[in-house]
């Protein structure tokens, strides 16, 4: 079952060398896959001329999201797959992450660049702030208006968030409803409207 995950909240960048070279690490929320694209170009923008750049996300959960990783010309992987493990260990969910390798000149060998990479990813990681996802699940609903304010402080008080409201015969609503909230929820709803509204899974 999708579960709750945490995310980042804004973007955390990190340096470390080894052997010379740099590795730059850059982590971001991504909601989309665009996302991992405009932060890559965002990199390059800002550090121009660089060997690499490699990158890593998971959209969606950390558990059932969808996973990508790009070793952007490094021996297959030595770059994108370390800096994944590294994010899913973490658990993070929706993240994008691209690491900057300036070459130094000294060659690192396949463990050694595996070993960079993540920790490149790592001490991002340990300067990003994050944020709690909480998985939700959507339904519909109509009623009449003259239940309307009855219903609508359900929404408050069972932390519904409203999706999409139309107003034509009735109200017709979807909500985004935390799976434990459904059975109280729908019980209230029996009561303000003797059994007439039952909740409908999108």
């Amino acid at each position: 079952m999708t579960s709750n995950y945490r995310r980042p909240a804004t973007t955390a960048v990190a340096e470390t060398v080894v052997k010379n070279s740099r590795f730059i690490a850059v982590v971001d929320i991504m909601k989309q896959p665009e996302d991992l694209h405009q932060l890559s170009d965002r990199a390059m923008q800002q550090w121009p001329k660089a060997s690499h750049y490699c990158t890593a996300s998971i959209l969606g959960s950390p558990q059932q999201g969808t996973f990508s990783c790009n070793d952007d010309g490094e021996p297959s992987g030595t770059a994108g797959r370390p800096m994944l493990t590294v994010l899913q260990n973490a658990p993070l969910g929706d993240v994008a992450a691209v690491v900057v390798r300036y070459f130094g000149g000294v060659k690192l060998g396949t463990g050694g660049l595996q070993r960079a990479y993540g920790q490149a990813v790592a001490a991002a990681l340990e300067k990003l702030p994050t944020e709690l996802v909480v998985y939700r699940e959507s339904f519909e609903l109509d009623y009449p208006y003259h239940l309307q304010g009855a219903i609508e402080p359900l929404w408050q008080q069972f932390d519904v968030r409203v999706s999409d409201s139309q107003f034509t015969e009735q109200v017709h609503q979807r909500i985004e409803l935390i799976p434990d909230e459904l059975a109280p929820l729908q019980e209230r709803l029996d009561a303000v409207s003797q059994g007439q509204l039952k909740l409908r899974k999108c």
